[in-house]
């Protein structure tokens, strides 16, 4: 292979790999989110507790879309439904709730730990083409020069 044609090889791959790494930002960029809304999730939770003398209702807002909010009622002593996936939920209590939603963080802030490793090895691979692209383009030009 001439190194004008391993050349086009390595900015073939090293596009691929740029692109991967873009796949992999946006993956995490949603983990993060994703562990966010979850913390929001047990915050919102723990905050339905009603002190005593306020009743057994929690007076609230509640989103019905595009930035519209009615006016709600929630019964503290109801339980929560709580989706486990494939558009099921099960109801579950406010403690169970909120220690499914942390044991889902736990798991989400190891996928993201294995994409930032995986974001690391690529990274570390995209730098050794580029390095390899340069070295290939310098030879190209002293050769060139040697000629000229």
């Amino acid at each position: 292979m001439s190194a004008e044609e391993r050349l086009y090889s390595l900015a073939a791959q090293l596009k691929m790999l740029e692109a991967y790494l873009n796949d992999l930002t946006a993956r995490e960029a949603t983990i993060v989110r994703f562990i966010q809304d979850s913390r929001l999730a047990i915050d919102a939770i723990r905050g339905l507790d009603t002190k005593e003398g306020e009743g057994d209702e929690l007076h609230t807002l509640m989103p019905i879309g595009v930035g519209v909010y009615t006016h709600a009622r929630i019964s503290t002593k109801d339980k929560l439904l709580v989706s486990v996936g494939s558009g099921v939920a099960i109801e579950k209590g406010r403690d169970d709730a909120i220690a499914y939603i942390e044991s889902r963080v736990k798991e989400l802030e190891n996928a993201l730990i294995s994409l930032s490793n995986q974001k690391q090895e690529l990274q570390m691979r995209i730098e050794s083409v580029r390095g390899e692209m340069n070295s290939i383009m310098q030879r190209m030009q002293s050769q060139e020069r040697q000629r000229g």
